[in-house]
C-alpha cells in the first residue's frame, strides 16, 4: 500500500509540474505563440514547424490544438492548415520527454530552489512566470525520481505481475488503458513520462511500454474532441482528422512492435531512452506519412461533418 501511495504522489507531482510549465509559458508568451500559429498557417510545412515549436514550449498538444481549432472556427485558417499544425504539435510533445530521459534528476534541487527563490523575489509578472517554468521542470524531474524509487518493489511483486499479465498478452488492451489514462489526465506528456519511469524501474517490459506509449498518443487525440464537441463544425474537424491519423498509425504499428524493438535498441538500450525514442519516432513517422495528405484527410472529415445548413 505504501508503494502505491508513493507512486500516486509522484504522479500527482508530475502532473502539477507539467501544469506549472504550461501555465508559465502560456502567461509569459501566450500572445506571441498565438501570433506565430496564425502567421505560420499559410503552408503545410510552416504550419507543422510552428505547431512543433509552440508545443515544444508549452508542452501541451491539447492547448495548441484548442488554439488552432478556435482559429478554424473563425475562418482564420483552413482545416488542412490546422491539421498540419496539430501534426507538428504532436511531435512537439516529445521534446520534454526526450530531455528528461537523460537522467537529470541531480538537476531537480537546483531547478526547484531557483524557481522558488526567483518567484518570491521577482517584481515583474514575466519574471515570476519564468520562475514558475523553472520550478515546474524541477518538480517534474523530482517526480520522475520518486516514481522510479517507489516502483522498485513492484519488480518483485507477484500480484503486480499478475495484474500486468493481461496487458502484456493483449497489446490492444494496453493501448486502450493508456488512452483512457491520458484522456483522464489531459496530459500525454505526463503519462509517457510515467511509462518511461516504470520501464526504467524494470516494472514494464519494453513491448508493453511501447504499447502503452501508443495508447498515450491515441488518448491525446481524444481529449480535444471531447472539449470541442459542442463547438462549430469547422472547429471539430481538425481534432477528428488527427484522431483518424493517429488511429491508423497505432493500428499499423501495434502488430509489429516486437520487430521494431531491435532497431530501437540500437538508438539506446536503456528502457527510458527506448520509450522516449519510440514516442518521438512514432510521431515523426506519422507526420512524415500524413503531412502531404492533410488536404485529403480534411476532405474526408468534411464529408463526415458537412457544414450545417442555415434554415
Amino acid at each position: 500500500m505504501e508503494t502505491i501511495v508513493s507512486i500516486l504522489g509522484g504522479v500527482a507531482l508530475l502532473l502539477w509540474g507539467v501544469r506549472m510549465v504550461r501555465t508559465g509559458v502560456t502567461r509569459s508568451f501566450g500572445a506571441e505563440l498565438r501570433r506565430l500559429l496564425a502567421l505560420s498557417a499559410k503552408s503545410r510545412l510552416t504550419g507543422f514547424l510552428s505547431g512543433l515549436a509552440v508545443t515544444g514550449a508549452v508542452q501541451s498538444g491539447t492547448a495548441t490544438t484548442l488554439i488552432i481549432t478556435s482559429f478554424a472556427a473563425q475562418g482564420l485558417v483552413t482545416g488542412a492548415a490546422a491539421l498540419a499544425i496539430i501534426l507538428g504539435a504532436d511531435v512537439g510533445t516529445t521534446i520534454v520527454v526526450q530531455v528528461l530521459s537523460f537522467g537529470l534528476s541531480w538537476l531537480s534541487p537546483l531547478l526547484v530552489a531557483g524557481g522558488v527563490f526567483g518567484f518570491l523575489s521577482a517584481k515583474r509578472t514575466r519574471t515570476k512566470n519564468l520562475a514558475r517554468i523553472t520550478l515546474g521542470l524541477g518538480l517534474m524531474l523530482l517526480a520522475l525520481h520518486l516514481i522510479v524509487e517507489a516502483s522498485a518493489p513492484l519488480r518483485e511483486s507477484a500480484l503486480f505481475t499478475l495484474l500486468l499479465e493481461p496487458l502484456a498478452r493483449e497489446p490492444l488492451l494496453a493501448v486502450l488503458v493508456a488512452a483512457g489514462l491520458t484522456w483522464a489526465s489531459h496530459s500525454s506528456v505526463a503519462i509517457v513520462l510515467l511509462i518511461m519511469s516504470l520501464a526504467a524501474a524494470g516494472v514494464l517490459t519494453a513491448p508493453l511500454a511501447m504499447a502503452l506509449v501508443l495508447g498515450a498518443n491515441l488518448g491525446a487525440a481524444i481529449t480535444p474532441i471531447a472539449i470541442t464537441w459542442r463547438s462549430p463544425v469547422a472547429a471539430r474537424r481538425p481534432p477528428i482528422g488527427n484522431l483518424i491519423i493517429r488511429t491508423a498509425g497505432v493500428l499499423a504499428i501495434l502488430p509489429v512492435l516486437q520487430l521494431l524493438l531491435p532497431y530501437l535498441e540500437i538508438l539506446g538500450a536503456a528502457p527510458e531512452r527506448l520509450v522516449a525514442n519510440f514516442h518521438t519516432i512514432f510521431n515523426l513517422a506519422i507526420a512524415c506519412l500524413f503531412l502531404p495528405f492533410v488536404h485529403q484527410v480534411n476532405a474526408l472529415v468534411s464529408k463526415m461533418l458537412p457544414d450545417q445548413k442555415v434554415a
